[in-house]
């Protein structure tokens, strides 16, 4: 009996490391470490869990653990699952890691991307009309045009990032770049 208990502490304490792993992890990537930890739970039980299930695993807030589960829908890398007879929502981890890859990071990408367009597209107008207006200073006129020139050239990023976000989203390229890695390693 005592030897059953060690077994399931070192159990445990295994868990213990690939949760703080997993939530060391996305906090790197701007994941609140709470929300990681959630994710790490869901990835590590074998079955869906309710807010409840895990309160009691976690020890968090049912509040925090509400908001952190709808971050986590949001990006995409939990999924609500249905089980005939329960009546509390029950959630799953997505466990396809290239799976929860291409979710997590498009969505950054993407963000980026729009963001930065958009500045990119508001700022153009602004300094073309000084490069065009006589009376704009000749050190203001350098700066803008080598301002412009610089920001102009930014778009060819933009556009690579769009493709790279459609390829990821279509699967083509991670398909690619994993059968490449598992032909090169011998791990097909």
């Amino acid at each position: 009996m005592e030897k059953d208990e060690h077994v399931f502490e070192k159990l445990e304490q295994a868990h213990a490391i690939i949760k703080d792993g997993i939530a060391d992890t996305m906090d790197i990537y701007g994941v609140n470490r709470s929300v990681g930890q959630l994710y790490a739970t869901l990835y590590l039980n074998d079955g869906p869990m309710t807010l409840d299930d895990l309160r009691d695993e976690l020890g968090m807030s049912k509040g925090s653990m509400s908001i952190g589960v709808r971050k986590l829908l949001e990006e995409k890398i939990i999924h609500r699952v249905y089980r005939k007879g329960e009546r509390k929502d029950l959630y799953e981890a997505e466990k396809d890691f290239f799976q929860f890859f291409i979710s997590f990071f498009t969505r950054r990408w993407e963000r980026e991307r729009s963001v930065n367009l958009q500045a990119v597209k508001q700022a153009i107008p602004l300094y073309e009309a000084l490069l065009d207006d006589a009376e704009t200073p000749d050190e203001v006129r350098a700066e803008a045009a080598h301002t412009l020139k610089k920001i102009t050239a930014s778009l060819e990023y933009y556009e690579f990032l769009g493709l790279l976000v459609e390829q990821f989203q279509t699967g083509n390229l991670a398909k690619d770049l994993v059968e490449r890695y598992k032909n090169e390693n011998g791990t097909s």
